[in-house]
């Protein structure tokens, strides 16, 4: 047969020998010659110089991991097994095809039929060796190149069938057709149900028929062939979440081939290995990270560009099978009508690769996508786990963005900037094969249109010329929006840290407001950004038509050309195929610049200063080293960069030092507050810049033990702090015998749970003395050799210090154990110790042995100058307490007995999850904050887009026709124009093309304006919905009680702040709008075809019970896993914090690899739901995409019985494409719209907060002079509860504070001391009784008008990042002068003095809250900032405890000057601060008065309570004689 000649559109059949030389033969063939070759390569090996150009040839293409990558198949590796019927098929069928063949080399050969018969003895030899290949290496697992020559047999089948009846209608049957399909038909399904993988990644990995479990790993990996080609292996889920919500143990583990861990390792050994070539050819490092993410990820990359080429290509054979049909149908004779048919059978080949191999590249994207966001964050935290603490150093650079990240940039870094790198690598082939998919299409376009189409790609260069300077603004407007939202998250961040201080403070308004006016800053680049993103979104909406316009311009005026409906619905679908890789380009260049400027934010994050190598056991994983000497060698450190600080500047430095502990014994280190006391244990432990010299310990193998002067303490219970990952465990006799040391046993006695009690964030639900003892028992319960101690005896009494000395510090517990203790209780550890360091203003002022000082006469000079002798507060008692009670509402709650409601010790619930559909108060939540009316003028605006996006095809169909036929024909379209219609009255457009040119240019204008005034309305609705929603939360939450933040994790808080807000922020609106967009698509596409072909009903209403059918299966489990996964999100990112701020305790201890496991695990949790997800989702979307597939085959066919005219089918074509693609993203948007709707259930919850009293109160306003200086202090029979059903923590208190009186409180532990302070601010509400104050019932009034007018200073300190000043005096209501004088009188600055170290040189002095100020100065800060506000009423709880005594009494000195006219209610456990009071106190047990007077009356009462409180002080004589 010869070639048929046609236009140059239209491809010639073979004749029957090319056809049946190439596609019979020729394929097959290769195909075997490649399973020869491969075989012969892999038996007989490869040349060594083809071995390695193979091995460089193939490397991109391996996996990343591999089986001993894996710590779960180190080792166990199980080995898959096969039934061996599969073998038999395989070996026998190929027999039998290759016996058939040699049958017809026989039969040719008789005939003389040369040619026929070489082939089909090639033929035989191929199916021959198919058979061989089986019996020899018997399959267990497939055999790709035996599938692809099983395949290209049934590719010659297909097309001998299909030729024959082209060239013979009506032609039946016969067998050899039937061979032909079924033998390698039942060989490729044979082989499809092999495994994938012949070993599996461990022990635990879940199979098809095994039900869903989490300690079972993703069926993927046991999965066979034709299971990976469909994801049959996820249905399992399907059933069970059919039958209840799916919880987390219902859920697939991650395969190891995903986890964290396994990928972090192998990043560490491509580190290793770079730093190992680097170190060999003495170059700087050369890899960056992003080279390595593009190596580990190559093989995703590849198929991904792969796959997106092919579509790229083959995405147009629709389009030429679309208009071959059209050509057809204008000539419906049979011939022409089996060419239709035919080109829609191959259209509907084409739609199932493209749903086969969009399957493959999902998965692979997405794990690509997966593994990189994974190892970002990881990356982060494992630097996070090394850099220096930079807290209260924070530098900008000119722009003014953070140099060295805090807290909330960091959380964005990973929160943001690592998802919106991964996001690039995951859309890789967008930037790759848009040019492609242009390049193909101008092709396509100019074979239809010839010349004219270059009008369009002038159109197209203009666009991108347009679109330059907004490309280059957007990526300016998106740097400072990042830096906004940085700058937001930081408020955020610091503002709910801080929370309780500041409703103590009656700020929490005003500070909400400064996290407001950040929100709105961040809120205004997102209106520039979206205008960008508007004006970009218009050009590029609009140049498909405009292209169009050009091109159909120049088609019918200038070269004077027909515009037929074949070639009109052609050049259309080519101008929509246009559309994509046009809006593609800048979407994608934007995307990549986006994550570029976030790389460089990540990989500045990454260059940031570490610790020392020997500081980090990240860095130096020494095994059994030994500690044989702890010091310093002439040693200088700085707070800053060695780079930064010179030796000569006023800067704070510490040494030079030169010391060497004594090993085995306890030694001492002493000084001023602000000496440097605490900073030399820093240095020791290498948190310090070291400027010179060199330091001496070993943190290896967990020998280093630390105890801060403030606590650091985690979210968990009393056991796991103390425990803190031991390597020993859990060790109940030395657990018991550490708490008894530490003086705990009363305290967890008291505790519901015992040691099992929850201790909330920062250990809020404890005292201050409570922290310090469970932070001593940690160190005391771990293995060290060597224990850093930084004053834990500051926080206790003295009966509780002695004890901590006698049953600690001198046990078999610390001997022969090295500790370095600060303390200014010199006296009373002097006989435990053997070593004395006394510090000054950075530098050595003494040291030495015991001996050699008392020799000497020096230690003398030492106890006068630094002992710090404390009173025991109480009787003696057989258990030794703690008086001392801070300042949360929780940790007064336990110190009375019943803190905890449940028995189970846990402070709070774990985070809620909703059940079922998301409710219509969530929908009704956000559409109301976005606003109605935005809503309504969306629906309308939709409608019309489709109503226009129709009419143009429409209107096309008709320009068509009215060549065809001389003018428009309104009998064509009587199912659609009932009326005459203006087309009727245009001209020809052989003669007049121009009105039609109008029109339809004036249709695309409307199309592109109404898309514009669509997006900006979009983008307005979604800044509206975003600022109303987030000031809400940030409203709610701010009036919460305190009780809220005790038992809820910080970290679930700002979960809410960052993933829930950005996901209001970025994509629920326009997942609304597709939600509806595609509904409306979906709906107008189904009325349509119904119309046209009343026919297509029953078999679309089929099509549609098939697509409802598969939905459900999909959306419940899809809901579950998505809040799963949001549930999981927040424990990854909630305990971050935490070890930002506890990153020196972390690095003592070495637990730094402890946290980056648990991290590892936290991560892999929340991904593993993210993966199942989208599993599921692969699921759903391929049945979707072969069901579109053949509902756009179907619709051809019903077009062509119906024999409808080609503009009618063209028509019912491109709306059936339109269709099915409606369809498959519509319940695919539907339930990401459910998804994303979790994100508004989540902020809803927290709406729904209880709320604490109002802070102001219009009608019960106090006067301006309230409280005044002659007001009392009346408590009448006061009741507090901490709830309902709990015991009372005051009981029936009655007592007045005069005028300006101070008044001391002391009492035993449970007393209610901190309780009483708490309800003056009615942080408690009282149950029963009243507070007055000056004549006013405090619960009468607003919150804000009492806690502004009543200063309280307490143990715990919270500063804020900023200046000394924004410290003091944060609203600027004082002149600078006013902030000297209180710094002054609190000795923090003195006019000779004002450079030394520890003394603040500058109000502009920046600090942070946990900066390089010592305790006792941020304490002193504290005090500064409560003399300033000048109240009527001040309470001191425990506020001096962390200085020492000599500054304490200059203190005391200053408040007795400064306040003498104010009333002063003072929590203390040093006696000798409030025996000169002018009355004092004693509470008993249970919140009920003992004694309340004078103290010279108090200490005249025989057997009074406080009498033998002072009678049990060592300084009783002092006592006595002040008193007089």
């Amino acid at each position: 047969m010869s070639i048929l000649h046609c236009d140059p559109l239209e491809n010639a059949w073979l004749s029957d020998c090319l056809r049946s030389l190439i596609i019979g033969t020729a394929l097959p063939t290769f195909s075997i010659l490649l399973a020869i070759t491969n075989d012969l390569l892999c038996n007989f090996g490869f040349p060594k110089v083809l071995s390695r150009t193979l091995v460089a040839i193939a490397s991109p293409f391996l996996n990343f991991l591999h089986l001993e990558d894996l710590e779960e198949a180190k080792t166990v590796k199980p080995r898959i097994t096969s039934s061996p019927w599969k073998n038999h098929v395989l070996l026998v069928l190929p027999l039998v095809e290759s016996c058939v063949h040699v049958g017809g080399f026989t039969y040719y050969a008789s005939i003389d039929s040369h040619m026929n018969g070489y082939k089909e003895m090639i033929v035989a030899l191929g199916w021959l060796y198919a058979a061989v290949k089986v019996y020899w290496n018997p399959r267990t697992t497939p055999s790709y190149l035996l599938l692809m020559f099983y395949i290209m047999h049934l590719l010659a089948g297909t097309v001998e069938l299909l030729t024959d009846m082209r060239q013979f209608p009506g032609l039946p049957l016969h067998f050899f057709h039937l061979l032909q399909f079924s033998v390698p038909l039942v060989l490729a399904w044979v082989i499809g149900t092999y495994p994938v993988k012949d070993r599996l990644p461990g022990p635990g990995v879940a199979t098809f028929d095994d039900a869903p479990s989490n300690v079972a790993s993703c069926p993927e990996d046991a999965a066979t062939l034709w299971q990976w080609c469909t994801f049959t292996f996820v249905e399992p889920i399907f059933a069970l979440a059919a039958s209840h919500r799916l919880n987390g143990e219902d859920v697939w583990a991650l395969s190891p081939f995903f986890k964290h861990r396994n990928l972090f390792n192998k990043y560490l050994q491509y580190c290793e290995r770079r730093r190992s070539l680097n170190y060999m050819i003495n170059s700087h490092p050369s890899h960056s990270l992003i080279r390595f993410l593009l190596a580990s990820n190559s093989l995703d990359i590849i198929v991904d560009i792969s796959v997106e080429t092919y579509k790229s290509i083959a995405g147009y054979v629709p389009v030429y099978a679309l208009q071959r049909i059209l050509v057809a149908l204008q000539d419906p004779t049979p011939e022409n009508k089996l060419d239709a048919h035919i080109f829609g059978f191959v259209t509907f080949v084409a739609h199932l690769t493209f749903a086969q191999f969009d399957l493959f590249k999902g998965w692979h994207t997405r794990r690509c996508y997966e593994r990189i966001r994974g190892q970002l964050i990881c990356l982060m935290h494992f630097k996070a786990l090394k850099r220096r603490d930079v807290s209260g150093k924070i530098k900008y650079d000119q722009q003014g963005e953070a140099i060295n990240a805090d807290l909330g940039k960091v959380v964005n870094l990973m929160q943001g900037d690592a998802y919106a790198v991964a996001g690039r690598f995951w859309q890789a082939s967008a930037i790759f094969t848009a040019p492609i998919k242009l390049i193909v299409a101008l092709v396509f376009l100019y074979r239809v249109l010839g010349w004219s189409s270059f009008a369009g790609v002038s159109v197209i260069l203009s666009a991108f010329v347009i679109n330059y300077p907004l490309a280059k603004y957007n990526i300016s407007v998106s740097r400072s929006s990042r830096k906004a939202t940085d700058r937001r998250m930081d408020g955020v961040s610091e503002f709910f840290s801080n929370i309780r201080f500041l409703k103590f403070y009656g700020w929490e308004n005003h500070w909400a407001s400064r996290v407001r006016s950040f929100r709105e800053t961040e809120l205004k680049w997102r209106v520039k950004l979206n205008i960008v993103d508007t004006l970009i979104s218009f050009i590029w909406t609009f140049i498909p038509s405009a292209t169009a316009v050009a091109s159909f311009a120049c088609y019918t005026l200038i070269a004077g050309q027909p515009l037929t409906v074949s070639k009109a619905f052609t050049s259309l679908a080519l101008f929509s195929q246009l559309q994509e890789p046009m809006t593609a380009l800048p979407d994608q260049f934007f995307a990549i610049l986006t994550a570029y400027v976030s790389m460089q934010r990540i990989e500045i994050f990454l260059a940031e200063d570490e610790v020392d190598d020997w500081a980090s056991t990240l860095k130096n994983q020494a095994k059994n080293a030994k500690c044989d000497m702890i010091g310093f060698a002439k040693a200088i450190f700085a707070w800053g960069p060695s780079s930064d600080i010179r030796v000569d500047e006023q800067n704070f430095q510490l040494g030079p030092l030169d010391v060497k502990f004594p090993l085995g014994q306890i030694s001492l280190i002493t000084g001023a507050t602000g000496s440097g006391k605490s900073a030399l244990l820093l240095a020791l432990l290498g948190e310090l810049y070291c400027v010179n010299g060199d330091v001496f310990l070993t943190k290896a193998d967990h020998q280093v033990a630390y105890c801060s002067q403030n606590p650091w303490l985690e979210h968990a219970t009393i056991r796991d702090n103390v425990i803190f990952g031991s390597p020993r465990g859990y060790d109940e006799a030395r657990f018991s015998a550490v708490i008894r040391a530490c003086a705990l046993e009363r305290d967890l006695a008291i505790f519901d749970a015992g040691d099992l009690t929850e201790i909330g964030d920062k250990g809020v639900t404890l005292s201050g003395g409570q922290r310090a003892r469970v932070a001593l028992a940690r160190a005391i319960y771990s293995e060290a050799n060597c224990i850093l101690l930084d004053d834990p005896l500051a926080a206790v009494d003295m009966h509780t210090a002695q004890h901590l000395v006698n049953a600690c510090l001198s046990g078999d517990l610390v001997r022969g154990r090295t500790v370095i203790l600060v303390t200014h209780h010199i006296s009373l550890c002097l006989p435990v110790s053997a070593f004395i360091l006394e510090i000054s203003k950075g530098t050595i002022l003494r040291q030495g042995s015991l001996k050699d000082l008392q020799a000497s006469g020096l230690l003398q000079t030492v106890i006068q100058t630094q002992d710090d002798t404390q009173e025991v507060h109480e009787q003696p008692v057989t258990a030794p307490v703690n008086v001392n009670v801070d300042l949360p509402v929780s940790g007064a709650s336990i110190l009375c007995g019943g803190g905890r409601e449940l028995s189970d010790g846990k402070l709070g619930e774990a985070e809620a999850r909703a059940e079922g559909r998301v409710s219509l108060r969530t929908y009704l939540t956000y559409v109301k904050a976005a606003g109605w009316f935005t809503w309504v003028l969306t629906t309308i605006f939709i409608l019309l887009i489709r109503l226009i996006s129709m009419g143009n095809d429409i209107f096309l169909a008709k320009w068509g026709e009215a060549y065809e036929l001389g003018r428009p024909q309104l009998h064509v379209f009587a199912k659609l124009y009932r009326l005459n219609m203006p087309l009727d009255h245009l001209p020809s457009p052989e003669i007049n093309p121009n009105p039609w040119l109008l029109i339809y240019f004036g249709i695309s204008v409307a199309h592109a304006f109404l898309t514009m005034a669509y997006l900006a309305l979009g983008y307005y609705a979604s800044l509206q919905a975003s600022r109303s929603l987030f000031k809400s939360l940030l409203t709610r939450l701010t009036r919460a009680p305190s009780r809220f933040f005790d038992v809820t994790p910080l970290g679930r808080i700002l979960n809410r702040f960052t993933s829930d807000i950005n996901v209001v922020d970025n994509s629920l609106q326009s997942s609304a709008r597709a939600a509806l967009s595609g509904w409306l698509t979906f709906t107008t596409s189904f009325l349509f075809m119904v119309w046209v072909i009343p026919q297509f009903a029953p078999f679309a209403l089929f099509i549609a019970w098939l697509y409802i059918r598969l939905a459900p299966l999909y959306v419940r489990a899809s809901r579950d896993l998505r809040r799963l996964e949001s549930v999981s999100y927040s424990p990854a990112f909630a305990g971050f914090d935490e070890v930002l701020r506890g990153l020196s305790h972390v690095r003592a201890f070495a637990m730094e690899q402890r946290y980056q496991d648990r991290f590892y695990d936290r991560v892999n949790m929340f991904q593993n739901f993210d993966h199942v997800y989208w599993l599921v989702s692969g699921w759903l979307r391929w049945r979707y995409d072969c069901l579109g597939s053949v509902v756009v085959y179907a619709t051809t066919l019903f077009a062509l019985w119906a024999n409808l005219s080609d503009a009618l089918a063209a028509l019912v074509i491109v709306r059936a494409g339109i269709f099915a693609e409606a369809s498959r993203q519509l319940i695919r948007v539907l339930a990401q719209l459910e998804l994303d709707f979790n994100s508004i259930e989540r902020v809803v919850e927290y709406l729904d907060v209880t709320q604490e009293a109002p802070p102001i109160i219009d009608e019960k306003r106090p006067p301006a002079y309230w409280p005044s200086s002659d007001g009392h202090l009346i408590v009448e029979d006061l009741v507090v509860r901490y709830a309902p059903d709990l015991p009372a923590a005051l009981d029936h208190l009655s007592f007045t504070v005069k005028p300006c009186e101070k008044i001391g409180v002391v009492g035993r532990t449970g007393s209610g001391k901190s309780t009483l302070a708490l309800s003056l601010l009615r942080i408690i509400e009282p149950s029963e009784g009243r507070i007055l104050l000056d004549g006013i019932d405090v619960t009468t009034i607003g919150l804000e008008d009492l806690r502004t007018q009543i200063t309280i200073v307490s143990q715990d300190v919270s500063l804020f990042s900023g200046t000394i000043r924004s410290n003091l005096d944060p609203f600027g209501e004082h002149s600078d002068h006013e902030c000297w004088d209180v710094l002054r009188r609190c000795h923090l600055t003195s006019e000779q003095e004002c450079t030394r170290p520890g003394h603040i040189a500058s109000l502009d002095m920046p600090i942070s809250s946990t900066g390089s100020l010592s305790a006792g100065e941020r304490q002193l800060v504290a005090l500064a900032r409560a003399m300033l506000r000048r109240t009527q009423v001040i309470i001191m709880d425990e506020a001096t405890s962390q200085i020492d005594e000599t500054l304490d009494d200059q203190i005391q000195s200053t408040i007795r000057e400064e306040l003498s006219g104010s009333m002063v209610i003072t929590i203390a456990h040093r006696l000798k601060t409030i025996i000169d009071y002018d009355r004092i106190l004693v509470l008993a047990p249970g919140g009920k008065v003992l004694e309340f007077d004078s103290p010279k009356i108090l200490l005249a009462k025989p057997n009074g309570v406080f009498r033998e409180m002072c009678k049990c002080s060592a300084d009783w004589d002092v006592l006595a004689s002040t008193v007089g």
